[in-house]
């Protein structure tokens, strides 16, 4: 491994790491702080670097860090590999206090408790969970973009009816639950109860399509402007469908090879420098409201799995 000095120009020195998938240490004087792997090494440690001032367990590890190690590696797989056994045999001081998936969060459904669609922090309710996603902005998106789309509910106050009913943004489904004002029949919550589903959990649910005809509708009628605004709405649904994809997919994900043993979506062996190592891994028992719900400590682990093999099964 590269190992570089840190103490005199830390920005310059995280600046300068290589692309692709890299393998990181920081070392005090005496032993290791924290170790990690990103695609761009660089960028994700200066983001730590930046957060010092507001996360005190961050700070803690720059004020101590006087070298940084590092090393390329050829693919996603051995550079989780490489980071497993890595903190298996040196155990860094900060390795299980910082956790990278803090702000995660699920997407929770319930079509008979207010506001029946919302940003959920854990899985542990009764909820229909989806998730955990990387971003909560991108959720928040999400949900506001599918509220049009669909007129589902995305209730942004603690009150209800608000104003999206009346400027008929939603359906109202929220007035189900004061029957005083609205018949049953208008607002049954059993119907809503099959859309939130067929919206948010099934992939090929068709909304994607629809938005995508409606962009080239308007690109072969040469009004550019709005082709262009429903670019990013695209952008945003294929990334929840192919989100989508990895929850289904990923719990049963079983594959061994001569370097690695893959167990329900986890690393469980893995061959590094000639020697064998043998990971623990989840063996959560997921809750009926959970089938679309991953534990948020091993989503990071997950995702690079799922995605080594898609890109080697497209290749």
């Amino acid at each position: 491994m590269i190992c570089r000095d840190i103490s005199k120009d830390i920005v310059r020195e995280l600046k300068s790491l290589p692309q692709g998938w890299v393998f990181y240490a920081l070392k005090s004087d005496t032993e290791y702080l924290y170790a990690g792997i990103s695609k761009g090494a660089g960028k994700k440690l200066h983001g730590y670097w930046l957060r010092t001032q507001e996360d005190r367990l961050l700070a803690e590890i720059f004020e101590q860090a006087k070298t940084l190690e590092y090393c390329a590696l050829p693919d996603s797989m051995q550079a989780l590999a490489k980071l497993k056994s890595f903190a298996m045999d040196h155990h860094p001081v900060y390795q299980h206090r910082i956790y990278p998936w803090a702000e995660y969060v699920y997407l929770g459904l319930d079509s008979h408790r207010f506001p029946f669609v919302g940003i959920q922090q854990f899985s542990n309710d009764d909820w229909q969970y989806i998730g955990p996603f990387q971003s909560r902005f991108f959720l928040v998106d999400l949900l506001d973009s599918l509220s049009r789309i669909v007129k589902l509910p995305f209730c942004e106050t603690g009150t209800f009816p608000c104003d999206k009913f009346d400027k008929e943004i939603c359906r109202g489904w929220c007035l189900a639950l004061s029957t005083a004002k609205e018949t049953e029949l208008e607002h049954d919550l059993d119907k809503l109860d099959i859309l939130l589903k067929e919206t948010f959990m099934h992939p090929q649910n068709g909304i994607l399509e629809m938005v995508q005809k409606e962009r080239d509708a308007y690109y072969d009628d040469l009004e550019f402007a709005k082709a262009d605004l429903l670019d990013d709405e695209i952008k945003l649904l294929s990334g929840y469908r192919d989100w989508l994809y990895f929850l289904y997919v990923i719990k049963d994900l079983n594959w061994e090879t001569d370097e690695f043993r893959i167990e329900r979506g986890q690393l469980a062996q893995a061959t590094v420098d000639g020697r064998i190592y043998d990971f623990p891994i989840d063996k959560a028992e997921y809750r009926d409201n959970e089938k679309l719900a991953i534990p948020l400590s091993i989503t990071d682990e997950m995702k690079i799995i799922y995605d080594y093999f898609k890109e080697r099964a497209n290749a």
